[in-house]
């Protein structure tokens, strides 16, 4: 069976809350179940045996249901989306999202430039999935679809330089201010920053090569 949770998961020695913690089994991975009980499974992971929550586990293979992307990466047209830090300033800003085509807009109605000129822009044509401020060369993401689990892209956000990126994930479940979120994309630079995707939102979080977040999604509503 395989390890289908929110997170990575605690082997124990015994069936128990409490027990005796022997190790941590990754989420996704592919575990032996020896018995089942009560609510537990006694299971063979790598080496070690012990005991996990019984509802942790699933017979289908968690990495086949989503493991490559070609679209949808793009917040949901009436969505306000509030950030903080926000994407070029450690304040709180709220955007609301409005779609054209394979344009997407984030306005931020307290801005002097509203209601002429959106703030930021996404753009998915098919092909592509670029992020960037609006009506301007500063771009954030500009990477090509496929977004393969495990492989490479070329992203062109740089002006004359392509970075290659991994996609390390494209099935993890994130949790930031905002809530969780499933089968979240994660982008991995050659600086080791990162940028997280959720289908339908966009971006909800982006961190620096230490791991530090400098942009972050703390509220996700439905406009009226």
């Amino acid at each position: 069976m395989y390890v289908n949770a929110k997170n990575d998961i605690f082997l124990r020695v015994e069936p128990k809350q409490n027990a005796e913690k022997i190790g941590t089994i990754q989420n996704h991975s592919k575990i032996t179940v020896l018995s089942s009980s009560n609510g537990w499974s006694y299971v063979q992971a790598g080496k070690n045996k012990g005991y996990v929550y019984t509802s942790a586990l699933s017979k289908k293979n968690p990495k086949t249901a989503l493991t490559t992307v070609t679209g949808g990466l793009t917040p949901k047209e009436g969505l306000i989306l509030t950030y903080e830090p926000s994407f070029l300033e450690k304040k709180k800003e709220t955007f609301y999202v409005e779609k054209e085509d394979e344009y997407t807009y984030l306005y931020n109605k307290k801005s002097p430039l509203y209601p002429h000129l959106s703030n930021f822009t996404y753009i998915e044509d098919g092909k592509r999935l670029l992020m960037g401020v609006s009506s301007s060369d500063f771009i954030f993401v500009n990477v090509s679809y496929p977004l393969e689990q495990g492989a490479y892209t070329l992203d062109s956000s740089m002006m004359f330089e392509e970075q290659k990126v991994l996609i390390e994930s494209t099935s993890k479940t994130i949790t930031v201010k905002a809530g969780t979120f499933k089968n979240v994309i994660i982008l991995r630079y050659p600086d080791r920053s990162r940028e997280y995707f959720a289908k339908g939102i966009g971006i909800i979080k982006s961190t620096d090569k230490n791991g530090k977040i400098f942009t972050e999604l703390v509220s996700v509503k439905e406009g009226k």
